[in-house]
C-alpha cells in the first residue's frame, strides 16, 4: 500500500529542484551550447552552399556566353573560308577565261599566219603557172624580174575584185 508522507514530498520536490539547477548550471548549458553551434553550422553550410550555387551559376552562364561567342567566331571563320573560296573560284575562272582568249588568240594569229603563207604559196605557184603558160603562148622565156612583177601585180588585181 501507498503512504504518503509530506516528508517524502518534501524531499521529493527538494531533490527534483536541486536536480534541475544541478543539470541547468552543468547540463543544459552545454547540450544549448552544442545545439547552437550545430544551428550556426546548419547556418554556415546553408550559406556556403547558397554561395557555391551562385557561383556555379554564373559559371554556368559564363560558359554559356563563351560557347555562345565561339559558336559565333566559328560559323564567322566559315563565312570567311567560303567567301575567300568563292574568291578564289571567281579569280581562277577570270584567269581560265584570259588564258583561253590568249590561247584563242595565238590560235586565230597561226592560223591567219598559216592561211597567209598558204595564199602567198598559191599565188607563187599560180604565177609560175601563169608565167609558163604566157612564155609558151608567146613562144619565149619569161623569167625576168619585170614579168615576174606584171604577173604579182596582175594576181593582186583578181585577188582583190574577188
Amino acid at each position: 500500500m501507498l503512504e504518503f508522507h509530506l516528508s517524502n514530498i518534501l524531499f521529493t520536490i527538494l531533490n527534483l529542484l536541486v536536480l534541475y539547477a544541478f543539470l541547468r548550471k552543468f547540463l543544459f548549458g552545454r547540450v544549448n551550447a552544442v545545439l547552437e553551434a550545430r544551428a550556426a553550422l546548419i547556418k554556415e553550410q546553408l550559406a556556403s552552399a547558397e554561395e557555391q550555387s551562385r557561383q556555379a551559376e554564373a559559371r554556368k552562364s559564363a560558359y554559356e556566353e563563351k560557347l555562345t561567342d565561339a559558336r559565333q567566331e566559328a560559323a564567322k571563320i566559315v563565312a570567311d573560308a567560303q567567301s575567300r573560296a568563292q574568291r578564289a573560284y571567281e579569280s581562277r575562272l577570270a584567269q581560265a577565261e584570259a588564258d583561253a582568249k590568249q590561247l584563242r588568240g595565238q590560235a586565230e594569229a597561226q592560223l591567219a599566219a598559216e592561211r597567209e603563207a598558204m595564199l602567198r604559196g598559191a599565188r607563187d605557184e599560180v604565177a609560175s603557172l601563169a608565167l609558163l603558160a604566157a612564155a609558151k603562148v608567146a613562144g619565149r622565156a619569161m623569167d625576168s624580174a619585170d614579168d615576174q612583177a606584171a604577173v604579182d601585180a596582175f594576181l593582186s588585181e583578181v585577188g582583190e575584185q574577188a
